[in-house]
């Protein structure tokens, strides 16, 4: 199972932590590394219009948010954050955040926060254009503009009618003041939350794998044009004109033929002359173009970090082999991404949501957010885990391990709860032994019909 650490500490910590590190012998100065590359309206049309990049981006919404999420910590707090998401349909923005971050946004995702007017709950979330949003910049350096406490002065929303603007003091909408803090609870950046996945060392902003592969997606669908308008054009008719006699015809003549061509199909039947020759074109040579394409192709893959054999069937069993070695690898790092939009949402929306609520003052209480996995790999493997050390009796039954395994499986968890809040209450419980009449021998046979049932 995985262990997910997060970052723990009240706001008080945090402003303690900044300060002493403004206060400290520090000499290099925090400045924005990040340089544009492909803007996201390009990598938003590489997406609408090509199927291999359409796949990979899919991809990733899929196995980072698709299989869904729960929470674990303080029960209570985990049923409001429950009722919570399906209020504000969390799922969703994510699904959106992921695609901001890898596409439109080239690299960022910002969600507007929605707080109800006397500021202690927040009732919806907004995700917003992100080629519109930036951090509050310095007008001389263009370094993002810092506050007294190390942290970002502030967001602007720029679009051609509309200028906002998120401080910790006030929000300004078109010059005029629509929000004002009220106590030193209220901080006006707290209601944008900035995702990004994939950064530069010392840059607030985030960049995409797509952008790392955009110029190879271009020569590949430059050779597929090529490759596709010659085999197409391949099919049409040539017709010559002419003989010794007249070797010149008149362009009446030529014209003529070619409107007599242009409607024709295997049932037309047509009578010319025997001065007329008909032909079709000749097709192109492909040879080495396919595999210069699936070379691309599998360049791009590799930048995008997913396996090629998701779009492309391997041919050998040496291939499959590795087929299967990258897929492993590309779940793994699936893993690592959705930790670190885990610990995202957990700081930017949950903290914030019960901050508002008056439910928690340290982020240390705030429930964790746990991405299922939709990868059927990882679940054999821990289902056959989980197996082998129960049959060498290195693992006991106990509620709250089978409230995660049923958790990461989907499956109901209502009974589960109830036995452990009785387990709990009893100090001097401890989990029975493997081999108890309460437990269930799984044998191989359990094992692969359960992996049967989850692969579907």
């Amino acid at each position: 199972m995985r262990i997910i650490r997060r970052r723990s500490g009240s706001i008080a910590e945090l402003v303690a932590s900044a300060k002493i590190s403004k206060e400290s012998d520090l000499a290099a100065p925090i400045d924005e590394r990040l340089k544009k590359g492909a803007t996201g309206d390009l990598l938003e049309k590489l997406y609408r219009i090509d199927g291999i990049t359409f796949r990979e981006v899919n991809d990733y919404i899929d196995f980072l948010v698709g299989a869904g999420f729960y929470f674990e910590g303080n029960p209570d707090l985990c049923k409001e954050a429950e009722e919570w998401s399906e209020a504000v349909g969390l799922k969703q923005v994510l699904e959106e955040v992921v695609m901001d971050i890898l596409v439109g946004g080239a690299g960022n995702a910002f969600v507007e926060l929605g707080y109800s007017k006397d500021g202690k709950d927040i009732l919806a979330l907004r995700v917003i254009n992100p080629k519109y949003m930036d951090y509050i910049r310095d007008p001389v350096t263009k370094n993002v503009e810092l506050a007294s406490d190390l942290k970002p002065v502030g967001f602007i929303y720029r679009s051609p009618d509309t200028t906002i603007e998120w401080r910790r003091e006030s929000i300004i909408k078109n010059g005029k003041v629509i929000w004002r803090a009220k106590t030193s609870r209220d901080d006006g950046r707290d209601r944008i939350a900035h995702f990004k996945l994939f950064s530069i060392g010392g840059s607030f902003l985030g960049i995409t794998p797509l952008e790392a592969v955009y110029k190879q997606a271009l020569i590949r669908l430059n050779l597929e044009d090529s490759v596709g308008e010659g085999a197409f054009r391949s099919g049409s008719i040539v017709a010559y004109v002419g003989s010794p006699d007249t070797p010149r015809p008149s362009r009446e003549i030529i014209d003529s033929i070619v409107n007599d061509l242009k409607n024709v199909s295997t049932e037309s039947i047509f009578g010319f002359p025997y001065d007329v020759k008909l032909e079709r074109m000749p097709a192109p040579d492909l040879n080495g173009k396919e595999q210069l394409i699936l070379y691309f192709a599998a360049v791009q893959s590799i930048g995008m970090g997913i396996p090629i054999s998701r779009h492309i069937l391997p041919s050998s069993r040496l291939a499959i082999r590795a087929t299967e070695s990258a897929d492993i690898d590309f779940e793994r790092r699936i893993s690592s991404l959705q930790d670190r939009l885990a610990r995202a949402v957990r700081e930017k929306l949950l903290f914030r949501l019960f901050y508002a609520r008056r439910r928690v003052t340290k982020l240390s209480e705030v429930p964790n957010i746990v991405f299922r996995t939709k990868s059927h790999t990882v679940l054999r493997e821990t289902i056959n885990m989980l197996s082998r050390l129960g049959r060498r009796d290195l693992v006991r039954r106990d509620p709250e391990l089978e409230k995660k395994v049923r958790e990461e499986l989907g499956l109901p968890t209502s009974f589960i709860d109830r036995e452990l809040e009785l387990w709990k209450a009893d100090k001097s419980r401890v989990p029975e032994h493997s081999k108890s009449k309460s437990d269930i021998e799984v044998d191989e046979d359990t094992v692969r019909e359960l992996q049967e049932l989850i692969v579907g």
